[in-house]
C-alpha cells in the first residue's frame, strides 16, 4: 500500500522508503497495474515536460525500484515488457522466499 505521507510503500511491517520520483513512478504502475507502458508515457507522467531527460532516467528508477524491493524480499514486481517498456505485475510473489531448512 502506498503511503502518501510518508512516500513510502508499505506491507504489513515492512516499509520501502522512496524518494519523490520513485514514489510517482510506482504510484502511475499501480494505478495502471497489468498494463504495459512506455518509456515515453512513463516519462509524460513522471517527468512531465521538463527538459534534458532521457528515456534512459526510466530505466534507471525502475532499477532503483527494483533494488529496493527486492531488498524487501519482493521479487518481479516489475516486469521489463520487451520492445514497449515496463508493467507492474498483476500477481506478483511479495513474500520472502522460505529458507529455512525442516
Amino acid at each position: 500500500m502506498l503511503d502518501e505521507g510518508r512516500h513510502a510503500l508499505t506491507a504489513g511491517e515492512r516499509v520501502i522508503d522512496l524518494s519523490a520520483r520513485e514514489y510517482a513512478l510506482i504510484a502511475y504502475l499501480i494505478r495502471n497495474r497489468g498494463i504495459a507502458l512506455t518509456r515515453q508515457q512513463l516519462l509524460d507522467e513522471v517527468w512531465g515536460a521538463e527538459p534534458d531527460v532521457y528515456s534512459n532516467v526510466v530505466d534507471l528508477y525502475v532499477h532503483y525500484l527494483r533494488k529496493k524491493f527486492e531488498e524487501a524480499g519482493y521479487n518481479d514486481l516489475i516486469q521489463t515488457v520487451r520492445g514497449i517498456g515496463y508493467r507492474l505485475a498483476e500477481n506478483a510473489k511479495t513474500e520472502k522466499p522460505n529458507t529455512e531448512k525442516r
